[in-house]
């Protein structure tokens, strides 16, 4: 059994192996936030492992609660997981005496009670994806290859790509003002102070963008940030400093620009020219002509394009849909990719 703050940690991550490196993230945060608070007041840490439970008890409880539920019966029964709000409310009662300090419960919505604290666990209504059971529809050829056009995640994958290219430039903007300002001036006496800023704006950045690839590409990312590191402020700094996951950070926002730009191009070019194609025989109908008269010249002669011909109109609509159907697949295969990249890059668990 562990004797210290450092130990039981480690015991903890130990337990949660194969756990998702999100949620042994969150878990670890949570016990290190609560066991400092705890130390700090004076309390002894035999004391506080018997309230908060040990790694292995707190590992299962976060393993439970992540785990997929069966429904229950009754129209209103579904699969349950906790939220960060419901966290804050259990948390909240178990201050106010109901001896529930070892929930396990944090701001990052990954803690369950423990049996011996007595508290039951809260359910709310699932989010698909996120842990919950969701019933699937049957699979089948037609499904696997049409039905790109109605999945959800799809979408949200579009979306993301979409707007990869504004938090994109973003990140890049903001990181790279800030950390060859703050460079530029570690000279000065604001310098240092600076650093520390430009340290926090990266470890936020990372941790929502976290929040938006588990919104829109539907994987677990870190839901709470760490505790603030007790000390100095250059134990702090330093601290931040030779922390992976600082510099994993930066990179990854840096290169979210030409991630960015590549996603945004790549779907508006795949969109455009599919829905074009789509579209240009029933406008050309539509107006009883061409939708534009198209002029160039080459060579001094001037050549007029007045449309599709009628024999290529069906042929139009079909490669447009067939560019449109490719497209799709990709969206949700670049959204698979850029989640696993994500994780990656923003879970860092200490080795």
């Amino acid at each position: 059994m562990a004797s210290d703050m450092t130990g039981y940690l480690k015991e903890l991550q130990a337990a949660l192996a194969g756990s998702d490196p999100a949620l042994v993230q969150d878990a670890l945060f949570d016990a290190e936030e609560h066991l400092q608070a705890e130390l700090a007041a004076g309390r002894a840490f035999e004391d506080i492992v018997d309230h908060y439970g040990t790694p292995a008890e707190v590992a299962a409880a976060y393993v439970e609660t992540a785990e997929p539920v069966q429904p229950g019966t009754g129209a209103a029964a579904s699969a349950a997981v906790a939220t960060p709000d419901a966290n804050a409310d259990v948390q909240a009662a178990g201050v106010a005496g109901q001896n529930a300090e070892g929930a396990a419960l944090g701001a990052g919505g990954s803690g369950a009670p423990l049996a011996a604290a007595g508290v039951p666990p809260v359910a709310f209504p699932a989010r698909p994806g996120m842990g919950a059971s969701v019933p699937q529809a049957p699979s089948s050829a037609w499904r696997d290859v049409f039905g790109v056009f109605i999945d959800g995640q799809v979408w949200k994958s579009l979306l993301y790509m979409l707007l990869s290219l504004g938090t994109g430039i973003t990140y890049f903007t903001v990181v790279v003002t800030m950390v060859s300002t703050s460079l530029g001036t570690s000279i000065l006496l604001i310098g240092l102070p600076l650093l520390l800023l430009t340290l926090a704006f990266i470890r936020g950045m990372a941790l929502a963008e976290g929040r938006l690839v588990e919104a829109l590409l539907g994987t677990r990312m870190p839901r709470r940030p760490r505790s603030e590191f007790p000390g100095s402020f250059f134990q702090r700094l330093w601290f931040w400093l030779k922390d992976g996951r600082t510099w994993a950070s930066l990179v990854y926002l840096v290169l979210m620009l030409p991630v960015g730009i590549v996603y945004f191009t790549f779907a508006v070019t795949g969109l455009a020219t599919g829905l074009a194609l789509i579209a240009a025989p029933f406008v050309q109908l539509g107006w009883g002509r061409s939708w534009t008269d198209y002029s160039f010249t080459v060579d001094g002669v001037t050549h007029v394009w007045s449309g599709l011909p009628v024999w290529s109109m069906p042929f139009s609509v079909i490669i447009g849909f067939l560019i449109l159907l490719g497209w799709f697949h990709a969206f949700r295969w670049i959204g698979r990719g850029h989640a696993y990249y994500a994780k990656a890059m923003l879970v860092r668990l200490a080795r």
